[in-house]
């Protein structure tokens, strides 16, 4: 299992996007993500993106939202509580994450992402 720190106590009054994380091409991934946050005074929406490429040296140029199938849009949430989102499969081989502050203006995010491939 691999962890990254995608965002770092980011301000989450303004737009954070993520690193692009490359999983090696051609291999199954499960994945975990854990958001954490302090100080909001609103509701930040957390996007996860998936992008397509032919190789790990190639950066996409198109992402792919990865939807919240229990909200009606496509985004999570961000409310002071812990959020986990574990999924079993990834397509992409890029992996990464937007935060828009939508009506926030005040408070910090921090993510991590663990995930284990398979061949």
């Amino acid at each position: 299992m691999r962890t990254e720190n995608l965002l770092n106590d980011v301000d989450a009054g303004v737009q954070q996007i993520s690193a692009n994380k490359c999983i090696d091409c051609g291999q199954r991934a499960e994945w975990i993500l854990v958001v954490d946050s302090t100080g909001l005074d609103g509701t930040p929406e957390l996007f996860i993106e998936q992008g397509f490429t032919s190789s790990c040296n190639v950066s996409p140029t198109k992402w792919v939202i990865i939807p919240n199938k229990c909200e009606v849009n496509s985004f999570f949430p961000i409310d002071d509580t812990q959020i986990v989102i574990e999924k079993s499969d990834l397509k992409g081989n890029f992996f990464r994450i937007r935060i828009e502050p939508n009506d926030n203006t005040t408070g910090i995010i921090s993510a991590t992402w663990s995930y284990k491939t398979f061949t």
